[in-house]
């Protein structure tokens, strides 16, 4: 385990927030992204790490090809083409406090899989919760709740305040949870996908 340097950002948004995480661009139905980001209409967009995979493509492709363009964070992942993996943002919304990252800084990702294979035999949601207790100590933050991406499972712990992002990718992976998170005056909610 390494320790990172990490760019911390802030923002205050008392909005509709929507959260994608690993979309793994253009592996993914960018159709289905823009009804969602329709019928949720949010008025904050936070994109959760591994968005853009493809080392050829332009982040900005994938952002013009969104139908709502305004207000959006660019969280860095594991797989992003531009560097990253360093990002935490730190978010308050309706006087809640939201740390938002995509969750690859610490682990090895070829044993974090061996590990998370194994245990998903014994309980689908040991992974998931595993990797939620792991960043509340390494991250010392046991009063904020903690949105992660890279697991690709979509879970809300609501006892220790820790959310798995899910994912909006066609590939197959692990988990293959898809879906997203919102935050809004009524607190998070999850949203899976058929």
């Amino acid at each position: 385990m390494s320790i990172k340097t990490f760019r911390r950002l802030f923002i205050e948004w008392n909005g509709k927030v929507v959260i994608l995480s690993d979309i793994h661009y253009p592996n993914c139905n960018i159709n289905e992204i823009n009804e969602i980001l329709i019928r949720e209409n949010p008025s904050l967009i936070v994109l959760l790490g591994d968005i853009i995979t493809e080392r050829e493509t332009d982040y900005r492709i994938f952002i013009n090809k969104l139908k709502i363009r305004r207000n959006i964070i660019y969280i860095r992942g594991d797989e992003d083409k531009v560097k990253g993996d360093t990002d935490v943002l730190k978010l308050r919304n309706n006087n809640k406090t939201y740390l938002l990252l995509h969750g690859h800084q610490y682990f090895d990702e070829k044993y974090e899989f061996r590990i998370a294979r194994f245990l998903k035999k014994i309980n689908r949601n040991l992974p998931p919760l595993l990797f939620c207790l792991a960043f509340k100590v390494l991250l010392r933050d046991f009063k904020d709740y903690i949105i992660l991406g890279h697991s690709h499972a979509l879970v809300n712990f609501k006892n220790i305040m820790c959310v798995n992002a899910g994912t909006m990718s066609t590939i197959s992976n692990l988990y293959n949870d898809r879906g997203y998170v919102v935050i809004s005056n009524k607190g998070i909610k999850i949203n899976k996908l058929s």
